[in-house]
């Protein structure tokens, strides 16, 4: 809802600093653009969810941003994993 009302808003009122930069490296390189809003960032969500991102395509909707936000969970999860040192038992 904040990315339809207010898409040019700061992207930390809704990502955390690994979530950014985890959407950023998902991102192909012809779909990035210099200026990083919540709508990019929310893009990239719905882009991980399946969305294509076509210039015919309607904007996400609520499904695909909800699928994006699992694989972006999965995401953080794994890069927290591996920043733990590994400790033998």
């Amino acid at each position: 809802m904040l990315g339809r009302d207010a898409p040019d808003a700061c992207p930390a009122t809704v990502f955390t600093d690994i979530e950014c930069r985890l959407l950023e490296r998902s991102t192909p390189e012809n779909k990035s653009k210099p200026q990083r809003d919540l709508d990019f960032y929310l893009r990239a969500v719905a882009r991980l969810g399946g969305y294509l991102d076509r210039a015919s395509e309607p904007p996400p909707g609520t499904t695909v941003i909800w699928r994006g936000f699992s694989r972006l969970a999965d995401l953080v999860e794994g890069a927290r994993i591996v920043q733990q040192p590994y400790r033998e038992q």
